[in-house]
C-alpha cells in the first residue's frame, strides 16, 4: 500500500515546527528544573537521543516525500511525548504524594496555643492560615483528650474521619475544614473569612461535645 495512502492519526496541534525547531523547543523545555527532580534517570543521555532523533526527520523527509515526513514527525513527537511522561510520573506522583502529608510535622504546640494562633491569623485576615489552625487545634484537642490516636503523618482526612467517628454531629463539618485545610496548605489557597469562621465553629462544637464516649 502506498505510503501517502495510509491513514494517519489525527492528533489537534497548533503548529506543524520543522526538526530544528522541534529540537530547540524540546531541550528548552526539557532544560527545566522540574524535568531533573526525582526522575532517576539520565536526561544528557535522552537529550542525546532526542537530537539524533530529529535530525533524522529533515533526510527522511526528503526521501519519502511530505506525507512520510508528517508520519516521521509524528512519530517522533509521540516518542518524545511517551519518554516526557516517563520522567514526570514520578515527580507528579512524589508531588501528590507530599499533598497527603502530616498535619502537625514537628509542631508540639498544645490545642490552646494553636487556637490562639488561629485567632492571630484571622484578626490579620490570613484566612487561609486561620482555616489551618483551627482545623490543627480540633485535631490536636482530641489528640490530648486521647479520643484520637496521636499517630505521626496522619493527614487531615484521616483526622477529620477519626473525629467524625466519634463526633457525628462534626461529621460534615470536620470533613469540610480538612478539604480547606489541603486547599490552604497543598493547594492554592484562597480561602475566604467564611471558611474561617467555620472552622472556628468546628473548634468551638468540638470543645463543647460530651466526652463520655470511651476513647477510639
Amino acid at each position: 500500500m502506498p505510503l501517502a495512502s495510509t491513514p494517519l492519526l489525527r492528533v489537534d496541534v497548533p503548529v506543524d515546527p520543522d526538526a530544528d525547531t522541534a529540537r530547540e523547543w524540546a531541550v528548552d523545555e526539557l532544560a527545566k528544573p522540574e524535568y531533573r527532580e526525582g526522575s532517576g534517570l539520565s536526561l544528557d543521555r535522552f537529550w542525546e537521543w532526542i537530537g539524533e532523533l530529529l535530525s533524522r526527520i529533515g533526510g527522511v523527509g526528503d526521501s519519502v516525500g511530505i506525507p512520510g515526513a508528517v508520519l516521521v514527525g509524528l512519530i517522533a513527537a509521540a516518542a518524545i511525548g511517551l519518554v516526557t511522561w516517563l520522567i514526570l510520573g514520578p515527580l507528579r506522583r512524589s508531588r501528590r504524594a507530599s499533598g497527603s502529608g502530616g498535619i502537625f510535622d514537628d509542631d508540639g504546640r498544645s490545642w490552646a496555643q494553636i487556637r490562639d494562633a488561629a485567632r492571630a491569623a484571622q484578626s490579620a485576615g490570613d484566612w487561609d492560615l486561620a482555616v489551618m489552625e483551627w482545623f490543627r487545634a480540633s485535631v490536636r484537642l482530641e489528640q490530648t483528650r486521647e479520643a484520637i490516636l496521636d499517630s505521626p503523618g496522619v493527614t487531615a482526612h484521616e483526622a477529620a474521619a477519626r473525629i467524625g467517628a466519634i463526633a457525628p454531629g462534626a461529621r460534615d463539618a470536620i470533613g469540610a475544614d480538612a478539604a480547606a485545610f489541603d486547599t490552604a496548605r497543598y493547594g492554592d489557597g484562597g480561602l475566604t473569612a467564611d471558611d474561617a469562621r467555620h472552622a472556628e465553629a468546628t473548634l468551638a462544637a468540638v470543645e463543647s461535645r460530651s466526652t463520655s464516649k470511651a476513647p477510639a
